[in-house]
């Protein structure tokens, strides 16, 4: 079975269409090959015509405290977080901002002090929470 392409009027094999369920024939008009020319140049316009969105990233790391959870977590972009926590399903009004450091070394030394404290943080896949640590650890000091 063959087509002819509307974009390049040539008669083509029904191969080199793609499919499409709401025409009449089950297959796009344009060939593959010219939708692929067309999305290109369409692709080239919009990088010239658009501008792109930026990642703000604040100039500093910050330290913050949501009461809710008893949680401390660290970042460099805090609006950026505090949406990643509300998808999660965390309440993060209240939210305390505790330091704001210069380098991730900094922001993460006092992040890290505050864990061993005893405030929640991040959990790599299976790790066990803090409390739990701490328990099991005064268990084997006496």
């Amino acid at each position: 079975m063959k087509k002819v392409c509307s974009k390049c009027n040539y008669l083509k094999p029904i191969a080199d269409f793609h499919t499409r369920k709401d025409s009449a024939d089950g297959y796009r008009k344009e060939c593959k090959a010219c939708k692929k020319k067309d999305g290109a140049r369409q692709y080239q316009f919009r990088k010239e015509t658009m501008p792109r969105k930026k990642i703000t990233k604040d100039p500093y790391y910050t330290v913050y405290y949501l009461p809710e959870h008893h949680y401390i977590g660290m970042t460099n972009s805090f609006k950026r977080r505090m949406q990643e926590h509300k998808k999660k399903g965390k309440i993060v009004e209240g939210c305390e901002v505790v330091g704001r450091y210069k380098t991730a070394i900094q922001a993460h030394l006092y992040e890290t002090m505050l864990h061993a404290m005893g405030y929640e943080g991040f959990k790599y896949g299976n790790e066990q929470s803090t409390t739990k640590v701490r328990k099991q650890l005064t268990i084997l000091d006496y």
